[in-house]
């Protein structure tokens, strides 16, 4: 945190003082400071020539983001719980004859939950792209289906190198680590998305 502070008021030093920006960054990269925290300070003020430096305006996390995003995690959560469950469901009828499924409770979950999800996901990545709690609610549910496939990977093994990996079991294996690719790669790709944003706000 210190160190950023020290970094911006240079920065905005150097701009008040008339210096080129190229200059800044060359300066800057000398003295050790990496590249991204040059782009992010450099980035903060408006390319112009009206001296003192004129601020962009900077996203900043409020009550109604955390609220809207946490429950926009809690709906994702709900909707990848049941669609594995309803998986789950679905593999062992298939393999124990067991009758009728009982899904009621999991398809009523994603019939509130999943619209739920899409319409509050749409928001975010309309009209507040910019907001600092979508990426950390990206980076989150990036983190958790990680750690789920590395678990999911973890089991398939050790049942392999048991000799207790059945059919069900492969199924099942498969069914969770589907779903945390998917949300791994949707995620991945909305973080992509602002790469290129960020770079061309930050030369």
């Amino acid at each position: 945190m210190g160190r950023r502070a020290e970094l911006d008021r240079f920065v905005n030093a150097a701009l008040s003082a008339g210096r080129d920006r190229a200059d800044i960054a060359s300066a800057l990269q000398a003295a050790g400071w990496p590249g991204r925290d040059i782009d992010r300070a450099l980035g903060a003020y408006h390319r112009g020539d009206f001296l003192p430096p004129v601020p962009r305006p900077q996203p900043f996390v409020s009550g109604r983001d955390a609220f809207l995003y946490g429950l926009t995690f809690v709906a994702l959560v709900v909707v990848v719980v049941n669609a594995v469950s309803l998986a789950f469901e679905a593999i062992e009828w298939a393999l124990r004859d067991t009758g009728r499924m009982r899904a009621e409770w999991r398809i009523a979950a994603l019939a509130v939950f999943a619209p739920v999800f899409v319409a509050l996901d749409r928001r975010a990545r309309g009209s507040e792209r910019d907001s600092p709690m979508r990426k950390i609610f990206a980076y989150a549910a990036l983190f958790c289906a990680s750690i789920v496939i590395l678990a999911d990977l973890v089991a398939v093994l050790a049942l392999l190198l048991g000799g207790g990996l059945g059919a069900e079991v492969a199924l099942k294996a498969l069914a969770v680590g589907i779903a945390a690719v998917a949300v791994g790669f949707y995620y991945r790709a909305d973080l992509a998305e602002d790469a290129p944003a960020q770079t061309e706000e930050g030369a």
